[in-house]
């Protein structure tokens, strides 16, 4: 899921056109919501909900269809009255109080969540594990590649099976994290691993202006940095440790007792540095489910001025998980919730709505998509609403009173695009 710290008031978050402009109109199942409206139409039935209280079949602005190779719904972010979303290869658009949904054509080959941003008349978006970044005019055109910080300089966008055969016989080049944008620049990690069996990973934290240039080194570090998020005049991160001598150690003997055994990894910590570069400093040890490599870290919602929202296990204690509202200014940190949430966090007026996938009613086990919500400043989080359904969560994005959520029914094989009520 893409990461959110903007204000909702300020997303006029994007809108996608391809070349040529126009598009055409996408099929749609029978049933097609014809207004985006939360309220429920004059004489339509509750939602049936679950035991505890969530929607078993919530009201779609795209309802579930099956896109090519069982695809997902990879990202949904709001421009004025349009909701524009994408899957691995297409653009498309529907309106936000309902409609015909609009093929806007191929676009860059994206997998993963790769999120977009927006500058004046034109989107931007990373080319997925590289410092490449495209952009093409919100009205129509071709995506191009504006910034490519590589050596080969061979554009953003390529697919998948083009980069692996391009590295055959070739040593593994720096990989970039997934980066952030305030408006001014962009700000990922690039990460070199080391040789050999657990051999350490080193991190470059950069940022490189919206016009392009030299990049900035801002801070560097043994280990894997993840989850690059700007906040005031700060970048927060998450930083996984290279494992200690005796870790290692330990995992040698494991390896003599089984054929199977994972890897090792160091400290988790979620740390900051001045955007401007300098000392990083450490704000809160705390570890996701998953610790760096392929899988990634989940630790960091978003944020709100000098507010970083998270996500985790609090010391790196299994018996530890919670959301939690971390000061920058002090380094201090407040338990608001305790269940672990992957997600993301949206300033929405005088409150903070989390939307992820987490436990209904913790202790028990029992998972959903969750939105959850808080004063700013307040002190726990309240659920506000919860789907229980098959499906899985993989994009969200809030706009005014409505949540909006990219669910795949996994039985099925369809993607689609729920909404929600946000009271």
């Amino acid at each position: 899921m893409a990461r959110k710290w903007l204000s909702v008031g300020l997303v006029g978050v994007l809108s996608i056109a391809c070349k040529g402009g126009g598009g055409e109109a996408a099929p749609q199942p029978s049933g097609s919501n014809a207004s985006a409206t939360v309220a429920a139409a004059p004489g339509a039935a509750a939602p049936a909900k679950s035991p505890e209280g969530c929607i078993m079949q919530p009201d779609y602005l795209v309802p579930p269809q099956k896109y090519r190779d069982r695809d997902l719904i990879r990202a949904v972010l709001v421009d004025g009255d349009q909701v524009f979303f994408r899957n691995m290869t297409e653009m498309m658009r529907v309106p936000l109080a309902g409609g015909a949904v609009v093929n806007l054509g191929k676009a860059p080959m994206l997998p993963g969540t790769t999120p977009f941003f927006q500058a004046g008349d034109e989107l931007l978006m990373q080319s997925p594990g590289e410092p490449i970044f495209m952009k093409a005019k919100k009205s129509g055109g071709a995506w191009t590649s504006f910034i490519d910080l590589t050596a080969a300089k061979k554009g953003g966008g390529r697919d998948v099976t083009t980069r692996i055969l391009e590295g055959l016989g070739k040593a593994a080049p720096a990989r970039a994290s997934a980066a952030a944008f305030d408006g001014k620049a962009f700000y990922f990690a690039e990460i070199t691993q080391g040789k050999g069996r657990d051999a350490p990973a080193s991190s470059v934290l950069k940022s490189v202006s919206f016009g392009g240039g030299e990049p900035q080194k801002l801070f560097e570090t043994p280990g894997e940095i993840s989850e690059v998020t700007p906040i005031g005049d700060q970048i927060a991160f998450h930083l996984v440790l290279p494992p200690t001598a005796e870790q290692l150690k330990a995992k040698a003997e494991e390896r003599k007792k089984s054929k199977y055994v994972f890897g090792v990894a160091g400290e988790n910590w979620v740390m900051a540095v001045p955007a401007a570069g300098g000392a990083g400093k450490r704000l809160m040890r705390l570890s996701s489910l998953f610790s760096g490599g392929l899988m990634g870290t989940s630790t960091i919602l978003g944020a709100d001025g000098n507010q970083l929202y998270v996500s985790g296990y609090a010391d790196e204690d299994m018996l530890k998980p919670g959301v939690y509202r971390i000061d920058l200014a002090s380094g201090g940190s407040q338990q608001l919730d305790k269940r672990f949430v992957r997600g993301d966090a949206y300033v929405v007026g005088d409150r903070v709505v989390i939307v992820g996938s987490g436990a209904i009613a913790p202790p028990k086990i029992d998972h959903a998509t969750l939105v959850l919500t808080v004063p700013r400043g307040g002190t726990s989080l309240t659920l506000a609403s919860c789907v229980a359904d098959t499906s899985s969560l993989h994009a969200s994005t809030v706009t005014g009173n409505v949540v909006l959520l990219s669910l795949f029914l996994k039985s099925e094989g369809l993607a689609g695009i729920a909404k929600l009520p946000l009271r």
